[in-house]
């Protein structure tokens, strides 16, 4: 992060993505259209002299190659350059992870028909890009994207075949060994019955949490892949019938003549096994001991409240039985013994993890259908929501956004297994996280937050949103730690007929005026001293958890997003460069926000804060200033 390049050609960059052995992926912004791209670049100067042009002859393909394709299901190629040592790519910026992520994280082996959804995608993309002459050669896991929307994208062409290339000559050996055909291992030419056979070795791979072949190295898996026959994937995973193992096993034939000789007759042969059925009985499935999450969470919420006070609880592999109501109830009148603690996952094992792990304690209601958790929260007071980011139909800050409007007293929690940089800045901005957890998680952590965020919960009174009159001046000012002068110019043409708009340009100067004033906002450039900033809004929401802070950086990193969060509770992110009505937006939210606060102090108790994990980087002298700041209602 620290060598990060300020721009490369006429885009102006803003955070590492990625870097490999060859090649370094940012996120980038083109000013002209507005629009946030991920850019490849290699830099020519770290190539071995040797293989500098044979790197840099594939990195030309890749653009060839891909900037022909427009399709749904492929990553977009929107321009190639070279300045000076670098050379590079521009394309979409896919906000998601690989496939290798979901393949670390999760099982899908009960979950045929998702992952033949998963199939279905990948085998369209490749219908298109085969239409169009281009052989992608590098199907794999970590080569297919999956959005935060759950759609797919091939990503990196960068060893693809152009049928009217002859830049990559027969006999190079070019894939990945668990992932390669005989032909490629023999050094043949690739067609797109290659792409078939690869896509055939990861469906397998996401059925069974296998690979039909593996060795210690390349010799023995090569050895594998001419001479043996994979198992079927219904023998490796028992849960699923034997409908798609004639299927997956013609996509690997050894011989190309065998597998299926397109993409379109390979999806057909997909939809034909769903017909047929992919799961056992569900009698076989329940001995596979598979936790099931209740479909209809709804019949229990509607029965939730109990005439004796207790709230019917919905375990994994249970539903109420008690009588639906109809039509649709308020929130229930008779709060239930125990705190509410909902959980939301797409994923069934960690549903079971934390209903056991919290049931004793709380009442617990588990879902993995965001939706219908919604539901819930109208009409039954939760008390804590713990959502998943990633899930079919409804992303976790959708969900929170909407939790945040129909119940404003749920400490809203976000569960995390990856780093996905917008969705971080979305959930905090939107759905106004209370803290994040990530996965896998330390079991005396999660317990310490679910019961912080539970007496917060319990304790907070019913208090409408504050909203801004439209006239009034007041007293209370926004403080803009702003060295570079980035963002006062434009605080001062929204907010300074109605409010006393301070710019500090250093820390020393924002302590003093803290001093001085009453503040309400505090908008802080990260990126003047990150360490020393971060360390005054931490004290600052330790000490004075009424003012809201807005952190304004270049270089958004999607970990230092979640400490900030956890140990300072900023109150909304803004990328740089900055947008006026952006400003105004959080601004606006803040104010609202510190006026709810100021005529119900007990509502801060929210912006509860953790520990730092390194020690204060104040200067010295500073940190003992801090101790006179007016607090509210200090003139």
């Amino acid at each position: 992060m620290a060598n990060l390049p300020a721009r490369i050609g006429k885009y102006d960059i803003r955070a590492q993505l990625g870097a490999g052995a060859m090649a370094t992926v940012y996120q980038a912004y083109d000013p002209v259209i507005e629009r946030t791209l991920a850019i490849k670049v290699v830099d020519k100067a770290r190539l071995d002299e040797s293989e500098s042009e044979t790197i840099l002859q594939r990195f030309r393909v890749e653009a060839r190659a891909a900037g022909r394709l427009q399709h749904q299901n492929i990553v977009a190629v929107y321009d190639f350059g070279e300045e000076g040592n670098l050379v590079y790519l521009v394309m979409e910026c896919v906000f998601g992870r690989p496939l290798t992520a979901y393949l670390q994280s999760e099982d899908f082996r009960g979950e045929p028909d998702k992952v033949c959804d998963i199939l279905l995608q990948i085998l369209s993309a490749l219908q298109y890009s085969h239409a169009q002459g281009v052989v992608h050669r590098d199907i794999k896991p970590a080569n297919i994207m999956v959005t935060r929307e759950g759609s797919i994208k091939i990503a990196d062409f960068g060893v693809a075949r152009i049928e009217s290339s002859q830049l990559t000559q027969t006999g190079d050996l070019i894939g990945t060994p668990s992932y390669m055909s005989p032909e490629q291992f023999a050094g043949e030419t690739a067609d797109a019955r290659t792409d078939i056979y690869a896509t055939s070795v990861v469906f397998y791979e996401l059925l069974t949490r296998k690979r039909p072949f593996e060795g210690s190295n390349n010799a023995v898996i090569m050895h594998r892949v001419f001479t043996e026959t994979p198992v079927a994937p219904s023998i490796v995973n028992p849960l699923l019938s034997d409908a798609l193992d004639a299927v997956v096993l013609r996509g690997m034939a050894k011989d190309a003549q065998d597998r299926f000789q397109s993409a379109h007759d390979f999806s057909l042969a997909i939809k034909e096994a769903i017909s047929i059925g992919l799961l056992k009985t569900a009698t076989a499935a329940a001995d596979s001991n598979k936790p099931i999450i209740a479909p209809n969470l709804l019949r229990a919420v509607r029965s939730a409240p109990a005439a004796n006070g207790e709230a019917a609880r919905t375990a994994p592999g249970t539903v109420s039985q008690r009588p639906a109501v109809a039509p649709l109830m308020p929130k229930a009148a008779v709060a239930p013994a125990k705190p509410v603690v909902l959980f939301v996952d797409d994923e069934a094992r960690i549903l079971t993890a934390l209903h056991a792990l919290f049931r004793q304690k709380y009442t617990v209601f588990t879902s993995d259908d965001p939706r219908q958790a919604l539901e819930m929260v109208k009409r039954l007071q939760v008390h804590v929501l713990v959502s998943d980011q990633r899930m079919p139909g409804m992303l976790g800050v959708e969900l929170l956004r909407e939790v945040k409007e129909v119940s404003p007293k749920t400490v809203r929690i976000l569960l995390t297994g990856y780093s996905d940089l917008a969705s971080i800045v979305g959930s905090i901005n939107e759905g106004e996280v209370w803290r994040f957890i990530n996965k896998p998680w330390d079991t005396q952590d999660v317990q310490r937050i679910v019961a912080d965020a539970v007496a917060i919960a319990t304790e907070m009174p019913e208090v409408p949103a504050w909203q801004m009159p439209a006239k009034p001046r007041f007293e209370e000012s926004i403080l803009s730690l702003d060295p570079g002068n980035i963002v006062t110019p434009d605080l001062l043409r929204q907010y300074g007929e109605r409010h006393w708009v301070a710019q500090a340009r250093d820390l020393d100067e924002a302590i003093t005026l803290l001093q001085e004033r009453e503040v309400a906002v505090m908008v802080a450039d990260m990126d003047s001293d990150p360490q020393e900033v971060k360390s005054l809004l931490h004290l600052l929401k330790r000490d004075y958890p009424q003012i809201l802070t807005i952190a304004v950086t270049q270089t958004m990193d999607a970990e230092m997003l979640i400490e900030l969060i956890n140990e300072a509770q900023v109150h909304r992110f803004i990328g740089k460069p900055v947008g006026a009505a952006q400003l105004q937006q959080h601004v606006d939210a803040a104010l609202n926000r510190y006026h709810t606060y100021k005529a119900t102090p007990a509502l801060a108790m929210a912006q509860k804060v953790e520990s730092q994990k390194s020690a204060p980087v104040l200067k010295s002298g500073l940190m003992d200033r801090l101790r006179a700041i007016a607090r509210f209602g200090a003139r």
